[in-house]
């Protein structure tokens, strides 16, 4: 189910001989006033229930109500009485009272209904007495995409007998939300940030796209995330810019996300179109700890236990550095290697292929799973 907004352009109301009810007629104390109430229906036109009361006021969701204005008499006129003119009526002959509104109206509904219905209304009232009388009604299909944004003459005809009594002058409109965006594509992908972007949708079913929203489902445990269950999180709710790009930031190397963008207009969030994006890939997990599995012939056969983690990608090799102490002949467990412990520096001793470590190498010191081995000079 879509949101949908009815737009209307109010123009005027071109009221014929056959709208001046008897018991609308003013006294000298007396004003007389219309307006028009529009209200959606899915009904049959002969099933559709006549009001119970005289709205007074729009109602968000239900229908929309006028301003009411005075009836004037046009001040120019053509032709001439009895010459050119229809005659039952005097149609001809423009001397009907017009009531001009010129006013806009809009309805936000939450399911289209397949047509429009406008009453019209006159109010004669006095200081101590009202009295609101439905004229005639008129209606229109809203699914119907060819009577719309153009204006539109609307023949108002009487609720019990059916003869035409006023001519209603107006622009009419439906739109909803935008369809979905097009597929999702990673421009830029770093550690902590992605760019992405997309085509725009198709149709914007109505109304001009304003922007676009961005909204990324979050884990329980990662950065934002909140609660035990995963979570949406809006990164925008409409983007400043119309260009379908936009780079999102904060994010965790090595981490699968899920994006969700939908275009904007003024009804509206649009179709979802999600993706699963992935962020760069981070540096390994430092190797256990080395230790000296042999020593023998001056060359020392060192061991460690594979990385924990690779970070996102295989591990190809193990770079292996060695310090050299100067000046210094025995270990103190208080004071490292001896006196020139601060000149020590590192020295690369090269590389050494990650394969070598796939075997398993006992740990002397009790620990079941070791790394591959390393022979230097």
């Amino acid at each position: 189910v879509r949101p949908h907004l009815i737009e209307v352009e109010l123009g005027e109301v071109e009221l014929f001989p056959e709208a001046d009810h008897e018991h609308l007629r003013p006294g000298w104390f007396e004003s007389l006033v219309y307006f028009v109430s529009l209200h959606p229906h899915s009904e049959h036109h002969e099933d559709i229930p006549l009001p119970r009361d005289a709205p007074r006021a729009s109602v968000e969701g239900e229908f929309m109500v006028s301003n009411t204005q005075s009836p004037k008499h046009p001040e120019v006129q053509v032709g001439r009485d009895g010459a050119g003119t229809d005659s039952d009526s005097g149609k001809g002959l423009n001397k009907h009272p017009v009531v001009t509104f010129k006013e806009r109206l809009d309805l936000r509904v939450e399911r289209l209904d397949t047509s429009l219905v406008a009453y019209l209304w006159g109010r004669k009232a006095s200081m101590t007495n009202e009295n609101v009388t439905l004229i005639g009604r008129s209606m229109a299909p809203l699914h119907e995409f060819s009577y719309q944004r153009r204006l539109t003459r609307w023949g108002v005809f009487d609720v019990h007998e059916g003869f035409r009594v006023a001519e209603m002058r107006l622009r009419y409109s439906v739109s909803t939300t935008p369809g979905p965006v097009g597929d999702i594509r990673i421009v830029d992908c770093q550690k902590t940030q992605v760019k992405i972007e997309w085509d725009p949708p198709e149709s914007d079913h109505g109304a001009p796209v304003a922007g676009y929203r961005v909204s990324v489902l979050l884990e329980p445990g990662k950065p934002g995330g909140a609660g035990s269950d995963p979570a949406w999180h809006v990164l925008a709710e409409c983007t400043k810019s119309l260009r379908p790009v936009y780079v999102i930031t904060e994010l965790v190397g090595n981490t699968m996300y899920v994006l969700d963008v939908q275009a904007v207009n003024k009804v509206g969030a649009g179709d979802s179109r999600e993706a699963r994006v992935s962020t760069a890939p981070l540096e390994p997990e430092p190797p256990g700890r080395p230790w000296i599995e042999e020593a023998r012939d001056g060359c020392l056969n060192i061991a460690w236990k594979p990385s924990s983690e690779d970070g996102g990608l295989p591990i190809t090799a193990y770079k292996v550095r060695m310090r050299k102490l100067l000046g210094a002949t025995t270990f103190n467990q208080w004071h490292g290697m001896g006196p020139k412990d601060h000149h020590a520096t590192w020295v690369d001793m090269g590389t050494v292929g990650a394969a070598m470590c796939e075997e398993p190498w006992g740990d002397p010191r009790g620990d079941p799973q070791g790394g591959g081995p390393a022979l230097y000079d």
